[in-house]
């Protein structure tokens, strides 16, 4: 009888420690999902030169505008997880020329974030400047107008 009972007291302990470690948060322990690539530089169409061209969705974009302080910098935007860490968007990247840098906006992107635009020196360089988090665009052909500041 005492085994029959330590045989039941194991086997319910067993069945918790499943239960618990399946129901458990995967996301604490799982990496955050990455964020899909940009084109780097797209041809034809219209809305400039990076994405949006021809054959692509109707997407949105979303557009630094920099002090004369931050111009010739590197920009680079970056998305935030859920630990509070900033990551680097592959492909939304580049020299800060005129102040002004615009970004389309996949329509499956719509409304994620949050998100900030940094401005260092030169790629991997000292911090110049930042701007607040934002969300991207929630709509197709929407302008996101984003100021860095240092």
């Amino acid at each position: 009888m005492v085994h029959r009972s330590l045989a039941a007291w194991t086997a319910a302990a067993a069945l918790l420690l499943s239960l618990t470690w399946a129901l458990s948060p995967a996301v604490s322990q799982a990496s955050p999902p990455a964020l899909p690539t940009r084109p780097e530089e797209v041809t034809g169409g219209s809305g400039g030169n990076k994405g949006g061209g021809s054959g692509e969705p109707a997407g949105a974009w979303i557009e630094l505008h920099a002090p004369q302080a931050l111009a010739g910098g590197w920009a680079v935007v970056q998305w935030q997880d859920r630990a509070g860490i900033w990551h680097d968007v592959e492909g939304w990247r580049g020299r800060l020329d005129g102040g002004v840098e615009s970004w389309w906006v996949h329509p499956k992107d719509f409304g994620s974030g949050p998100f900030r635009w940094t401005v260092s020196e030169q790629a991997g360089g000292k911090l110049l400047g930042a701007s607040q988090p934002f969300s991207l665009p929630a709509e197709a052909n929407q302008v996101l107008q984003v100021t860095a500041v240092p």
